[in-house]
This record gives structure tokens, C-alpha cells and sequence, in this order.
């Protein structure tokens, strides 16, 4: 019995620190978090929110709850939670020149930034940030200091990349570039070869996509089979996009077979994603027709997000050649917008509370005059955009007003 108050006591305990989280004074000013941060020794953690950023709600309910983030977090940090559109936000947004949401800076009592991450991300990824920004030889001040004065080996100059991708890409594309110039043979076949391969490999043709392909097995004591199996996927979806829109219609049907052929279903699902582009970038009507109502009946039949995406591609795609800048054909095609319609319908009965899919049925009952169904979808659509970002709501209410208009 004792031991299981103990055992009890502890998993109640446990709990309890989970549901805290990361702990922020919301109400201090900056001046005093700085003062803070000089007394007890720590940097300062300030995400940088709006109250209509759903990827901000999104971290403040799975990842600044998670316990480990939360240890990590209190032990190393003061932690400062400013909204960027209210107060003392407002300034620190010119400051630190805040573009997105959420931003996540790292800054010492001076004010100075040590070190700066951004977007949603996994309770591994963030955790590896907060690691990165206390570590006095990882942080992207450092980082960046080693960098202008002139440091370019191969696993900084990698490392450096990395930092900056979440922060600005502007900025380390040339870098990008330069490692996969410079990187060696020997340094491909190391695990820093795989941490490169994977930032940087776009296709299976270029320099670190087809090392890769050609030395898979050289990599499984570096990697899951599930992460070389991931990555191959999007080599060969990417060259096959290349074939795609340089018409090359052989080497595009040759290489589909991977995907046609497979025994995994999402391997096969990413395969008709690729055909069904193929049929409508060719104005092939009939194929297009046959692969999709294939998918509606088959492997995409439960698959809201997919069916909803090849919905809104071909009503895009209709639109764009209304306008005349491409696609001559589809425009004047109402097989095809049929086709966008019946997949937007079973994508919406599917997820009903998804904003996208909803937004996408009004967007094709739009575009066919459906009044009615379109009035359900865009007030449905309306609605869920409350969780989302002004700009998502402006162009829902915009979407309602043009069917209303019908």
C-alpha cells in the first residue's frame, strides 16, 4: 500500500508538471524580464505570437506542454510569451524584425539576439533548439560570427545551413549550394554525408540524390529504413515532376511504375497523385477521368486531404486558363470541373471540420454555379476560419460573398 501512494503520488505529480508547461510571465514588462534574465543568469526565451496564428495555438497546446520541454525550458530559461501585435510587442517586432509566426528568439539581458528558430515544429525539434541556443558553440550567433570570419568546413559551414533553413532560406540557398560542390566522396559516405543528403538532395539525378540512390544500403547504420524509404519517394516524385513539365512522357511513364507497382498503399496513393497531374497538364480528359474515379472508389476513398488537393488543382488549373495564361482547353472543359467536384465532395463529407476541404467544395461549386451546396460549404468554411490566420478569413468571407452573388 505504500508504495502504491508513492507510485500514485508520483504519476499525479507527473501530471501536474505536464499540464503547467513552460512557464511565462506574461505580465512583466521587458525591462524587467531583461533585469531578470541579468540577475539570475539566463537567456531570455520569448515566442513571438498573434492571437490568430493557429501554428502558434497549435505549439502552445503539443510541444510547450510536453514535460521534457517544459524542464528544459524553466531550468535554462526566463520564458516570455509577447504577442507581436499588442503593447511591447509592437516595438520588439521592428526590433527583431519579426516576418512570421511563431517566431522563437533566443535573447541575452542586453537584448541581443543569441539565437532565432521559427514555424511549428516536433517536441524533438524544438527541444534540439532550445539545446542549440545554450550551447555557446551551436547557437546561430556563434554561427554565424565563425562564418564571416571565414570558417568553411564541411560540417560547420552544414550545420550553419540548418540554422538558417528555419530562418532565412534567402540567405543560405548559396550556402546550400557551395556543400554540395564541395563535399567529398568520403564525407558522403559518413553520417555527415546523410545529415547532407537529407537537407540537400533534391532529385534523383543531381550530384547528392543519385549518390544516394545508387549506395542506399551504405546509409542503414545512419537511418531507419522508414526515413531512406521517405527520402527516395521524394527524389523520384521530384524528378518525375521534372519529366512532367519538360514533356518528357516516356521517362515520366517508365518511372511511375514504382509507384503503380507498389504493395504500400501510400506509395501507390503518391502515384496516382503523380498520374492525375500528368492527364491534366496534358489535357488528357478521358485518363484523367478514368485515374480518378479509380481513386474515389479505391486507394484515395478515405482520403480527404488527397482528394481535396486533386480538386483544388483542377479547378485551379481551370481557372488559371479562364484567365488565358495556360491550359487552353480546360477552360472549356466542364468534364474535368465535374471531376473537381465529385472528389471535393466525398473530400468534405470525409472531414467536414476541416477548413481547407471546405474552403476547396465552395471554391468548385463556385466555379459550377452550384448555389446551394456552395452556400453550405462557404458558411461552413466561414466558420473555421475563425481558428485561422485574418488573411485565411478575409479570403473566406470573400469566397462567401461570391457565391452569394450567384
Amino acid at each position: 500500500m505504500k508504495y502504491l501512494k508513492l507510485f500514485l503520488f508520483l504519476l499525479i505529480a507527473t501530471g501536474i508538471k505536464a499540464q503547467e508547461g513552460i512557464k511565462f510571465n506574461q505580465t512583466t514588462s521587458w525591462a524587467a524580464t531583461t533585469a531578470k534574465s541579468a540577475e539570475e543568469g539566463k537567456l531570455i526565451f520569448i515566442d513571438c505570437y498573434t492571437s490568430w496564428c493557429a501554428p502558434c495555438k497549435w505549439m502552445d497546446k503539443n510541444v510547450f506542454t510536453d514535460p521534457a520541454v517544459a524542464d528544459f525550458f524553466n531550468t535554462h530559461f526566463i520564458n516570455a510569451k509577447i504577442d507581436m501585435e499588442k503593447g511591447e510587442g509592437v516595438e520588439l517586432r521592428k526590433k527583431y524584425n519579426v516576418q512570421s509566426f511563431p517566431t522563437f528568439l533566443f535573447v541575452n539581458d542586453k537584448g541581443e539576439v543569441i539565437h532565432r528558430t521559427a514555424s511549428k515544429m516536433s517536441v524533438t525539434e524544438f527541444l534540439e533548439e532550445g539545446k542549440m541556443a545554450t550551447d555557446p558553440k551551436r547557437n546561430l550567433s556563434f554561427l554565424s560570427q565563425k562564418y564571416e570570419s571565414g570558417q568553411r568546413d564541411i560540417p560547420f559551414v552544414l550545420d550553419y545551413f540548418l540554422a538558417l533553413q528555419k530562418t532565412n532560406r534567402n540567405a543560405g540557398e548559396p550556402i546550400g549550394k557551395d556543400i554540395v560542390e564541395r563535399i567529398s566522396l568520403t564525407e558522403l559516405n559518413s553520417a555527415l554525408g546523410w545529415k547532407a543528403i537529407k537537407a540537400l538532395a533534391r532529385t534523383e539525378t543531381d550530384r547528392l540524390g543519385a549518390h544516394f540512390m545508387a549506395n542506399q544500403e551504405s546509409y542503414a547504420k545512419f537511418s531507419t529504413e522508414e526515413e531512406r524509404a521517405q527520402l527516395q519517394d521524394r527524389l523520384i516524385t521530384s524528378t518525375m515532376y521534372g519529366y512532367l513539365y519538360s514533356k518528357n512522357e516516356k521517362a515520366f511513364m517508365d518511372r511511375l511504375s514504382y509507384f503503380k507497382n507498389s504493395d504500400k498503399i501510400e506509395r501507390r496513393k503518391q502515384g496516382i497523385m503523380l498520374e492525375a497531374d500528368f492527364y491534366l497538364e496534358r489535357n488528357l480528359t478521358k485518363d484523367y477521368i478514368k485515374i480518378t474515379d479509380a481513386a474515389l472508389k479505391g486507394d484515395l476513398k478515405a482520403d480527404a486531404e488527397k482528394l481535396s488537393f486533386l480538386a483544388r488543382r483542377a479547378d485551379g488549373k481551370i481557372g488559371m486558363s479562364d484567365r488565358g495564361h495556360s491550359n487552353p482547353k480546360a477552360g472549356s472543359n466542364p468534364k474535368i470541373l465535374k471531376q473537381a467536384y465529385k472528389m471535393a465532395k466525398q473530400a468534405a463529407s470525409l472531414e467536414p471540420e476541416e477548413y481547407s476541404i471546405q474552403s476547396t467544395f465552395a471554391k468548385v461549386c463556385l466555379s459550377l454555379k452550384k448555389k446551394e451546396e456552395g452556400l453550405v460549404a462557404a458558411k461552413k468554411s466561414r466558420l473555421l476560419a475563425d481558428a485561422e490566420t485574418s488573411k485565411i478569413q478575409k479570403l473566406a468571407q470573400d469566397l462567401l460573398d461570391k457565391i452569394e452573388l450567384l
